[in-house]
């Protein structure tokens, strides 16, 4: 199984970095940020597999109104503000990490705005407004 493999590897990694980062600090984040883009080149297709299928549910279901684009897009922020933060509190910059994850609660903000826009639009709608 391909979790096994990833684990593996992260553990090697862990222990390069264990032992590198007393004496190199940049080296083992280096190898840190490195393990972790090899990581995500491994589970691209498996990514691109999730994002076709749910794009196939949605578009049964949806009916073409761009939710399911905006769940996407929403789920990508937070993968990528997660996984950037980490790498920041991992080289010893949490505010720089927490900068991040702020910027991605206003962003994913942003991105729900219009379906914020049209539940109220529906809600008052029921309301007889």
């Amino acid at each position: 199984m391909d979790i096994f493999r990833i684990s593996a590897f992260i553990l090697c990694a862990v222990v390069f970095i264990s032992a590198l980062d007393k004496y190199t600090p940049w080296a083992a984040l280096l190898i840190s940020v490195s393990a972790g883009a090899l990581v995500i080149l491994y589970i691209m297709p498996q990514i691109t597999r999730m994002v076709e299928q749910m794009n196939g549910l949605f578009a049964a279901v949806d009916g073409g109104s761009g939710y399911a684009a905006l769940l996407l897009r929403v789920t990508g922020i937070s993968f990528a503000a997660q996984m950037t933060s980490q790498i920041c509190v991992d080289a010893g910059q949490k505010a720089m990490g927490d900068k991040i994850e702020l910027a991605a609660r206003v962003f994913i903000a942003v991105c729900t705005l219009p379906l914020i826009s049209d539940m109220m639009k529906l809600i008052t709608s029921f309301l007889g407004g």
